[in-house]
């Protein structure tokens, strides 16, 4: 039988398990968040010091603040495009909202802006990195 990994708990299910696992994360809890977000496992996740990385954004609208999880910073901060619908749960309006609504309350920054440098700088990283196996390639081949 085919395994699954589950992408919000990473536990390995059958098939014929795995939707219904999946959508007990997606329940919703009494805050409006759902139960839990898709994360990398943790030894995937960036283990850097989280020092000088926001976590508390701020949305004018409602006039809240939010602190953003830990598990999904540093999963983030290792791939920018794991969350990719430009929205982030408010705990103010209790829905998500689009990330051009929110402030890093640290850096002051507008968190879609952030999110766009992140992509930008990681997308450089790719592209790096793969011209660098192609290099090293070549240079054998020679």
């Amino acid at each position: 039988m085919k395994k699954y990994r589950c992408e919000f708990c990473h536990e390995w299910l059958d098939q014929e398990d795995y939707l219904r696992h999946h959508q007990e994360h997606l329940k919703l809890r009494p805050d409006g968040q759902q139960n839990e977000y898709v994360t990398l496992p943790p030894k995937e996740r960036e283990q850097a010091s989280l020092e000088g990385i926001p976590c508390i954004y701020y949305h004018a609208k409602c006039d809240s603040y939010t602190r953003m999880p830990e598990e999904i910073i540093r999963s983030y901060l290792k791939n920018p495009y794991l969350y990719s619908a430009d929205m982030s749960f408010c705990t103010g309006c209790k829905t998500h909202v689009p990330c051009l609504e929110l402030v890093w309350t640290e850096t002051g920054e507008n968190m879609q802006l952030y999110n766009d440098r992140l992509r930008a700088e990681f997308s450089y990283s790719q592209e790096q990195s793969f011209l660098k196996r192609v290099w090293q390639w070549l240079n054998q081949s020679i």
